[in-house]
């Protein structure tokens, strides 16, 4: 397999870091009852687990199968309580957008953990309730490029720059990059739903303890005032270790093979999403 030390690079961090599963380390996210119907809520569900399925980073099969029962259950409101349940853990932040449609954001359960120059996939509790249908920006001053003059600008530069915000470029807090996933099988807006889960994907250059700020927005002018659009996430960030891997025939020359790395929860590494050529395993 062709750069083999590259692909597999974070490997035995992988392994080493991700052995259990996410556990929570804020406050239990509140269950969204009001407004909220079973039948939606299980259908955006549904494709966000095939998402998930997508991206290398599944649900196990215990959630998979708490997830079905809830979406058949005959008891909407059980059925509503059991999908946040299932899913809340996971959240590494909630959002929620009032009438007025301003944002305000808070930290969730799911552990901050990433791994050094690889990407990681959490999810978003999204509480509707303006019913809005615009898409959900993910920003951070910790993930806009390091160099100002460069080429391809990240959602962060260009949300940043037509605030007219002027961050200072200090390379050492830059070492966040920041992507929510709207692809399909998901969609590019929000659906109007009063409760909804969206995925958000980060990757960390550095290794250590780092201190992001996430902020999240529908559009300008729609941050919450006091700065609640923001919030402070302290991650614990594994070292990295590059893996080599020769792969010989059986008569000992060189082959070619191809791997799939997979932690004890079959998340796949390096992150599918983010794999380019010739390497599209």
């Amino acid at each position: 397999m062709n750069k083999a030390s590259q692909l597999l690079r974070g490997l035995l961090a992988v392994l080493t870091l991700l052995t259990t599963a996410t556990v929570a380390q804020a406050a239990k996210l509140a269950v969204v009852e009001e407004g909220v119907e079973l039948q939606p809520l299980a259908a955006q569900v549904q494709r966000l687990v095939e998402a998930l399925d997508y991206l290398g980073a599944p649900l196990s099969e215990a959630e998979k199968t708490r997830l079905r029962e809830a979406s058949s259950q005959s008891d909407e409101a059980k059925g509503v309580a059991a999908i946040q349940e299932t899913l809340d853990p996971r959240c590494l932040v909630s959002v929620n957008i009032n009438p007025e449609m301003r944002v305000k954001v808070a930290a969730g359960p799911a552990r901050p953990a990433l791994i050094e120059q690889g990407w990681k996939t959490f999810l978003v509790k999204v509480e509707n309730l303006s019913g809005t249908t615009a898409a959900l920006r993910g920003v951070s001053p910790n993930a806009i490029s390091i160099y100002e003059a460069g080429g391809q600008k990240t959602a962060s530069d260009r949300y940043y720059q037509k605030k007219g915000t002027n961050l200072e470029r200090k390379a050492g807090d830059l070492w966040l990059d920041l992507d929510m996933f709207n692809k399909q099988p998901l969609q590019p807006d929000l659906s109007g739903l009063r409760l909804e889960y969206v995925l958000v994907q980060l990757y960390s250059r550095e290794a250590g303890k780092r201190e992001a700020k996430l902020s999240f927005n529908v559009g300008q002018g729609t941050q919450d005032i006091g700065y609640r659009n923001d919030v402070d996430i302290l991650f614990d960030v594994a070292r990295s270790t590059e893996v080599t891997f020769r792969v010989k025939d059986e008569d000992g020359t060189p082959a070619m093979a191809s791997f799939v790395i997979r932690d004890p929860q079959s998340h796949v590494y390096p992150a599918r999403s983010k794999r380019l050529a010739p390497d599209f395993g």
